[in-house]
C-alpha cells in the first residue's frame, strides 16, 4: 500500500513516516526509484503501532530502533525497560498494549477471519466487489459519514486483496428495500513486479499550444470520477505529498523524466519508459489535465490511475530557468586521499544508512559503476555504459566533485572502515536538480 494509504491507516503524519525511515525504524518495503511511490506492506501496520506505543511510553527513537532490531533478546529488551521505568511510570500500561495487540492479531490469523466483504461477477461478466450494508435512508451527516467510511473501508479490502477499482463507488440495493450496499469494479491484479518497463515513446513532435507552461500535481486518483466527487479518494501521486509542478516546454523539450507531443506526456526514468495520454478539460474555473498514469498497478495487469493537473501559468519555460543549480566555480585544491580508482558498491538515500556489511542494492543494478581521480583536478566515471571525462564536462576539487554539465557540486567523503576506505558522495540527479528532492549517496570502494 502507498504511504499515503499507511499513513490513514496507522493515524501516523506522512511526515513522520519519513523521518521514522529516515531513522530507520519503519522503512518502506519498497521505493520506486522512477516514480518515488513509497510501498508498505500489511504486516507493517503492526511495526506501525508498536512504534507509536512504545514512543508514547516515553522511550526515545534510539531506545525504540534498539528495542526492534533485538526483538529476540528478552534480557537487553528488560534492561533498557527498567531503566525507564522510574521516569516513564505509564511504561508498563503501553508494552501491556503491545503484547495484547501482537497476541489479538495472532489470534486473528489463526483463526482465519475474514472481512465480509464478497466478490462475485455481475451479468456482464465483471468483478464487483461489495461492501459493508447500509440502512436507509441516509438522511443526516452521521449516515453520510457512515457511506464515507463504509468506501474506505470497502478501498482497504480492494488493496489487501490484491484487487484495483475500476470505477467509482456505487450503492446497491433491492428495490423497495430499506438497505444498501457499497459495491466498486474491481481487476484481478498480478503479483508485485518492480522489473523495468518501457514502451516506445519514440514520436514525432506535434504542437500544442494549450500545454505549455506550468501545471500543479494535485493528486492521483483510481478512476477520473473520483476526482469530481471528491470523495476523500485521492491518493499520494508518484511525486510526493509536496506541492509539486510539471512543465510543458515548447517544443517538447526534455527535462527530468518529462518531455511532451500533442496529446501525451512522455515519461522516461531509466527503468520505465511510457506514452501518457492527457486530455484538457476547463471545469470549476480552472483548466484541468488528466493525464494516464501507468504505474505499479498497470504494470501487474491493471488499468492507468488518473493523475490531475492545473494549470499555474501559460509561461515558455526552459530547462536550464527551472533547474536547481550549484556553485561550480570552486579553486581546485588537492586531496592526496582522494586518488585512484573508486568501484561502486552501494546506494543509499541517507548517510545514516551506511553499513559496510549491507548492500541495500544489488551492485549489478548500480547505474553508477567507476570513479577515477586524477592529479590537478582530472575525473573520469561511468555512468552505465557511458564514460564522461574531460574537464570541461566535471573535475574535481578537494571536497566535492564539479559536475559541470548538470551544474552541480557533490560533496564527497572517505571513511576507513576495517582497513578499507569508502567513499559517500551524493548523488544529485533529475530528482534533485527538478523534482525538489535531497540529494541520494552513492557509495564507492577503493580498488
Amino acid at each position: 500500500m502507498r504511504i499515503g494509504e499507511f499513513a490513514r491507516l496507522t493515524g501516523m503524519p506522512i511526515s513522520v513516516l519519513r523521518h521514522y525511515d529516515k531513522e530507520g525504524l519503519l522503512c518502506p518495503s519498497h521505493v520506486d526509484y522512477f516514480t518515488g511511490y513509497r510501498d508498505y506492506t500489511a504486516d507493517q501496520l503492526i511495526q506501525a503501532r508498536k512504534i507509536e506505543l512504545l514512543k508514547s511510553s516515553g522511550l526515545t527513537l534510539k531506545d525504540i530502533r534498539a528495542i526492534l532490531e533485538h526483538t529476540g533478546d528478552g534480557k537487553f529488551i528488560k534492561d533498557i525497560l527498567d531503566r525507564r521505568e522510574s521516569e516513564y511510570h505509564s511504561m508498563l500500561a503501553a508494552i501491556s498494549e503491545v503484547r495484547s495487540m501482537v497476541e489479538k492479531e495472532e489470534r486473528r490469523l489463526r483463526s482465519g477471519e475474514e472481512n465480509p466483504a464478497v466478490l462475485e461477477r455481475d451479468a456482464f461478466g465483471d468483478l464487483i466487489l461489495k461492501g459493508a450494508r447500509l440502512l436507509l435512508p441516509l438522511a443526516d451527516r452521521g449516515d453520510l459519514e457512515a457511506l464515507q467510511a463504509a468506501c474506505r473501508s470497502l478501498e482497504e479490502e480492494i488493496r489487501r486483496r490484491n484487487l484495483q477499482r475500476i470505477s467509482g463507488f456505487m450503492t446497491l440495493g433491492d428495490e423497495g428495500g430499506r438497505e444498501i450496499q457499497v459495491a466498486a469494479r474491481v481487476l484481478e491484479l498480478g503479483e508485485e513486479n518492480f522489473k523495468e518497463f518501457h514502451e516506445d515513446i519514440d514520436l514525432p513532435f506535434e504542437e500544442d499550444e494549450q500545454v505549455i507552461g506550468k501545471w500543479k500535481v494535485l493528486g492521483e486518483y483510481a478512476v477520473r470520477e473520483d476526482f469530481y466527487a471528491d470523495t476523500g479518494e485521492r491518493r499520494e501521486s508518484f511525486m510526493g505529498n509536496r506541492n509539486r509542478e510539471i512543465f510543458f516546454l515548447p517544443g517538447g523539450e526534455a527535462y527530468w523524466i518529462y518531455s511532451w507531443t500533442k496529446g501525451f506526456l512522455k515519461l522516461n526514468g531509466g527503468d520505465q519508459s511510457c506514452l501518457c495520454r492527457y486530455e484538457l478539460e476547463d471545469y470549476d474555473g480552472s483548466r484541468y489535465m488528466f493525464v494516464e498514469n501507468k504505474g505499479d498497478e498497470y504494470r501487474r495487469g491493471g488499468e492507468p490511475t488518473v493523475l490531475v493537473l492545473e494549470e499555474m501559468d501559460h509561461k515558455k519555460y526552459t530547462a536550464r530557468e527551472i533547474a536547481r543549480e550549484d556553485d561550480t566555480d570552486l579553486p581546485f585544491v588537492e586531496d592526496p586521499r582522494v586518488l585512484g580508482d573508486w568501484k561502486a558498491y552501494d546506494f543509499i538515500r541517507t548517510r545514516e544508512e551506511f553499513d559496510p556489511a549491507v548492500n541495500h542494492i544489488p551492485q549489478d543494478r548500480l547505474m553508477y559503476k567507476h570513479m577515477h581521480f586524477g592529479e590537478g583536478g582530472v575525473f573520469t566515471s561511468i555512468y552505465m555504459e557511458e564514460t564522461i571525462s574531460g574537464k570541461e564536462k566535471q573535475s574535481w576539487t578537494k571536497g566535492y566533485v564539479l559536475k559541470y554539465y548538470n551544474h552541480t557540486a557533490c560533496a564527497y567523503e572517505i571513511l576507513s572502515v576495517e582497513g578499507r576506505d569508502y567513499m559517500m558522495i551524493e548523488w544529485k540527479s533529475g530528482d534533485y536538480r527538478w523534482g525538489g528532492y535531497d540529494t541520494d549517496y552513492y557509495v564507492f570502494v577503493r580498488e
